[in-house]
């Protein structure tokens, strides 16, 4: 439960940082380097601690759930924070990865979850719609609202079946009676991601007479940052929690990461919430409570 909880903080930092960087280059260059520079953090780690923690079938199970989550999720989800910002972009992200995910769990894993769960999970998302719905008197450009709303969605899926796609990886490892750690798993996954992002930055390079434009000394604390707070030690918490808990149950707790987002999107993006959006967060909260009762 705990490592769901930390998930959902560094999640929330990690979105401020990727809309700064996602509005400042194009989405494959930005989450490549992001991606590039957390392989060498999480790879330099588990192989120095966690080097028997391989498996050739849980492993390659695990690239395929980063290729899903990391190569085709990523990309959405960064296109979609420089459409329509990281509240709205967190929102229906973790929404969608969260249903996503539990029917997912349902359906290879053959799992189910109790009727108060599926009840405390639809809480907290009332309350995240509650507390994200738009307001009547903002005015929006419809045409990228759309494209935003549709690359959050697509985001949400890479997320939903990552999450249970990791969960099958650690399935298989433990009936062969290895144990392969949550930083390990991370590691596996965000390679998978890069070397997927790899291919397609050299074919867009390719075949594209642009050049990358890379605003290094504006942007580079900020992809830094992107990196330890999602890929490094956000993702290696997750893959913790999916360890002990179903894919529903931890997005479920995950996806309250947008609620952190309202001081932080406040702060640093003059996003200022409305009373509604405030009093949604309890709506949340007792849904994490429950869960974790319900446990």
């Amino acid at each position: 439960m705990g490592f769901a909880i930390t998930t959902a903080l560094l999640f929330a930092f990690s979105a401020i940082c990727n809309t700064r960087v996602s509005r400042g280059m194009d989405q494959i260059t930005a989450n490549l380097i992001r991606l590039t520079l957390a392989t060498v953090i999480l790879g330099l780690i588990t192989f120095i601690y966690f080097p028997d923690s391989f498996h050739l079938h849980a492993s390659s199970i695990l690239c395929l759930s980063g290729l899903i989550g990391f190569g085709i999720g990523d990309i959405a989800l960064f296109l979609a924070l420089s459409k329509i910002g990281s509240r709205l972009t967190i929102l229906i992200n973790f929404c969608t990865a969260t249903i996503i995910g539990a029917f997912a769990d349902i359906i290879f894993l053959k799992e189910s979850m109790k009727l108060t769960t599926w009840l405390f999970i639809l809480l907290i998302l009332t309350g995240l719609t509650l507390a994200f719905f738009p307001n009547k008197k903002q005015k929006h450009n419809y045409k990228k609202l759309n494209l935003g709303i549709i690359a959050a969605f697509i985001a949400g899926l890479g997320q939903g079946f990552g999450a249970t796609t990791s969960r099958i990886a650690e399935r298989i490892a433990l009936n062969e009676d290895i144990s392969i750690s949550g930083i390990s798993q991370a590691f596996q996954r965000v390679f998978a991601g890069m070397v997927f992002l790899a291919v397609i930055y050299s074919v867009k390079r390719i075949f594209s007479d642009k050049k990358t434009q890379i605003q290094s000394t504006r942007l580079i604390h900020w992809i830094i940052f992107a990196a330890l707070f999602g890929p490094v030690c956000g993702v290696a918490c997750f893959q913790e929690s999916l360890r002990t808990m179903t894919s529903g149950e931890t997005m479920a707790i995950v996806s309250t990461s947008p609620l952190i987002l309202i001081p932080l999107a406040y702060i640093f993006e003059k996003d200022v919430p409305s009373k509604k959006s405030v009093a949604a967060t309890f709506l949340a909260i007792i849904g994490i409570i429950g869960i974790c009762l319900n446990l």
